[in-house]
């Protein structure tokens, strides 16, 4: 039916409504005899009005009055002002219930519209809980038409299983007259759409009361959140699954808002501090983890850096101790953040006991160091006594074949053990870089015949046939430490070839390079030995009539003091019985100016010496060796003693030990130094400690030249031409 059609059926109705009243007032008006002429009218024109609305019922209404006015006119039974007031009152009648039926039509429509389109399933039941009204929502989500529920039971309309939950909650708000809530209730109905028949509703019941205060029916409100409970649902299995993840990592994990409220904590985490999520997040977990506030404020610094990386930190953990952990974080788009943290106590105690393990290795290394020191000097006294005294008597010509050879004898056995233990403290020093090289330009083969002429003076190669050949080869080095390298690869050379051998030295440049090349048909080496034969303490198979011992190491000392040098040795052999070729590579100086510019002068001017030596021994052999050279020697046995003799007697030179009691060689230095005559006296340190820091203790103390014990007659000879001219006067 079209809104026209309905429009003109109710208008009909009015009409047709008062025409009946019409009707029944003719009827019966000769048995009141026109004196209630309204009677009949009243109920037609509120019968419109109720079921037709405000305008059929106004149009009713108007009717009625006109036919009524009519009859009045054609046989009046009231007169003129009381039909008036009558009819006023009808007619106000009249409008009034028009009004108030329109005024409940529109609240009606008003329920009827919010009952229509609200989301909110809403039902009214009687006290037999059966429906009364339900709007389209409630009637979607029960899957029937909202006219089938009235009248019918929750029971009826949702099934047994589902009655069974909801009609004890309909008891209770009937018992308490209280309202009932539940946030979720799962409700199982079999014809539902979801999975398993099962849906999930928050309702709210509430109780009908009367005037008298018994609860006469139910209001319901319901909305279906299976949808909201199936996310919490998947959104509860995606947190276990996450924190059964985070459990496994074996690495401390925490979740943490921007304001570092704790999330989430693993299970790692726990084990290493103790805390649980729960109590994590009762407490100030920063302050609890971090309590100086200045080591706090650097840890959220860390946390809020965009790329913070990772971060070694003392945790305090529950029970009070600290535990030590690495970190790093992740931000996440809503400015939480992921720490990542690693327990790296066990790492930091081992670092510690590595640090610990470390300085007892240098306090060692220091007291093997200082051990070696005081070995080489102990050794050099009696060595620099014995060597003395072989000087003296060489000089003396002993005339005597026996004592001669004994004297040949001690002098070379001599030079072996002060060889050995040069080699011996020179090898720590260049492990340790402790040696410093005084490089200058000279020439290759001028060294290696200096080193071969002073292995034929100490008669050590007696029983070998030993040659130096090649030409000349200048380079940039240390003569001494170059020398030093030529007499051990001989020295080696002469220990592995049997006697009647050949050794020969040759020197010349090859691809732009430096050779020094060192041969011998000796023993040989196995192929096996060759890549070791430069380690510490590695020796070959030696004959059993080699002649002289040796420590294996003048060969690794060898290797270190070219590589000072910039260059390398390398080792041949053909094998056993083949013999050794050692072949050093240096770079070619680009100067060739000669290492011995100037010449050696033939002899030492007379001059006046003092000697302080506390070494009984050592100092009156250097005083009979010296005398045997023409020099005034004045000796004196402790530090204080050498200062007054200095001051005293103005010697030429001051031959110093620095192990001297009273005053060690520094301070007496520094105190003849300190005074206007002893500047001019020249001073030379005569020590057995020749590490590079001795050399220059002893040249800020005021030293001229430093030589190491035992010191070769002939070193100190020049030591003497250096600092005296040859033709000074005694």
């Amino acid at each position: 039916m079209t809104a026209r059609s309905r429009l003109v059926s109710r208008y009909s109705l009015a009409v047709l409504a008062v025409l009946l009243a019409a009707l029944l007032h003719a009827a019966l008006d000769p048995v009141w005899g026109g004196r209630i002429p309204f009677v009949a009218f009243y109920p037609a024109v509120v019968f419109v009005a109720w079921f037709a609305g405000m305008g059929p019922g106004l149009l009713a209404t108007v009717l009625s009055a006109l036919l009524i006015t009519r009859a009045w006119l054609v046989a009046p039974s009231v007169s003129a002002e009381g039909h008036v007031v009558a009819l006023a009152f009808f007619v106000s009648a009249g409008v009034t219930v028009s009004f108030l039926v329109a005024a409940r039509d529109r609240a009606r429509d008003s329920v009827d519209l919010l009952l229509r389109h609200t989301p909110l399933g809403l039902a009214i039941r009687d006290a037999d809980f059966r429906y009364v009204r339900v709007n389209r929502a409630l009637a979607e989500m029960n899957g029937l038409a909202p006219g089938a529920h009235r009248g019918r039971t929750v029971r009826e309309v949702l099934g047994d299983a589902a009655a069974d939950l909801l009609e004890p909650l309909l008891q209770r708000v009937h018992t308490t007259r209280r309202p009932v809530t539940v946030d979720s209730l799962r409700v199982p109905l079999s014809d539902g759409p979801s999975e398993k028949g099962e849906r999930y509703f928050s309702l709210i019941y509430s109780p009908i009361l009367d005037g008298r205060g018994r609860v006469t029916g139910t209001t319901a409100s319901v909305v279906e959140v299976t949808a909201r409970v199936r996310a919490e649902q998947a959104l509860d299995h995606e947190r276990e699954l996450l924190q059964t993840i985070i459990d496994t990592i074996p690495a401390m994990i925490t979740m943490f808002t921007p304001d570092t409220r704790v999330l989430r904590l693993n299970r790692e985490f726990e084990r290493v501090t103790g805390w649980t999520a729960a109590e994590a997040q009762r407490v100030d977990f920063m302050a609890a983890c971090y309590p100086d506030a200045e080591y706090r404020a650097m840890v959220r610094r860390h946390m809020e850096a965009p790329e913070p990386g990772w971060l070694d930190l003392e945790m305090t953990t529950k029970s009070g101790g600290v535990v030590q952990t690495s970190w790093s974080n992740v931000r996440l788009s809503d400015g939480s953040r992921v720490g990542i943290g690693v327990d790296i106590t066990e790492r930091k105690a081992h670092e510690a006991e590595l640090v610990a393990a470390r300085a007892t290795a240098e306090r060692a290394n220091r007291a093997k160091d200082e051990f070696l020191a005081m070995l080489g000097h102990e050794l050099r006294n009696p060595l620099s006594a014995i060597g003395s005294a072989v000087a003296v008597l060489e000089r003396l010509r002993v005339d005597d074949l026996r004592g001669t050879r004994a004297t040949q004898i001690i002098a070379r056995q001599t030079q072996h053990l002060a060889r050995l233990m040069d080699d011996l403290l020179d090898v720590g020093r260049v492990v340790t870089g402790k040696i410093i090289l005084e490089p200058r330009a000279m020439d290759l083969l001028a060294a290696a015949r200096r080193a071969v002429a002073t292995l034929r003076a100490a008669g050590v190669t007696e029983r070998h046939d030993v040659s130096v050949d090649g030409r000349p080869v200048w380079v940039t080095g240390d003569a001494t430490r170059l020398e030093q390298v030529v007499t051990n690869l001989v020295s080696n050379a002469l220990k592995f070839t049997p006697a009647g051998g050949t050794i020969r030295v040759w020197t010349g440049v090859e691809g732009g390079e430096a050779l020094l090349r060192v041969s011998d048909s000796g023993v040989g080496m196995s192929p096996d030995l060759l890549p070791r034969i430069f380690d510490l303490f590695v020796q070959g198979d030696q004959p059993p009539e080699r002649a002289s011992g040796g420590l294996g190491i003048g060969l690794t000392l060898v290797r270190q003091l070219v590589g000072l040098h910039g260059g390398r040795v390398e080792a041949r052999s053909a094998g056993a019985g083949q013999g050794s070729v050692f072949t050093i590579r240096l770079p070619v100086a680009r100067t060739t100016l000669s290492d011995d510019a100037g010449g050696r002068q033939a002899g030492v001017a007379p001059c006046r010496i003092l000697v302080v030596e506390d070494n009984a021994d050592a100092r009156d052999m250097l005083l009979a060796l010296l005398t045997l050279d023409r020099h005034e020697v004045v000796t004196a046995a402790d530090g204080p003693a050498g200062v007054d003799a200095a001051l005293r007697l103005r010697p030429d030179v001051a031959l110093v030990d620095i192990g001297l009691p009273g005053l060690n060689g520094y301070e007496v230095a520094r105190r003849i130094r300190a005074t206007e005559s002893g500047r001019a006296i020249k001073l030379i340190a005569l020590t057995g400690y020749g590490q590079s820091e001795d050399m220059r203790q002893a040249r800020e103390a005021g030293f001229d030249l430093h030589l190491v014990k035992p010191v070769e007659p002939g070193r100190l000879d020049e030591a003497l031409r250096a600092l005296r001219p040859t033709d000074a006067q005694p």
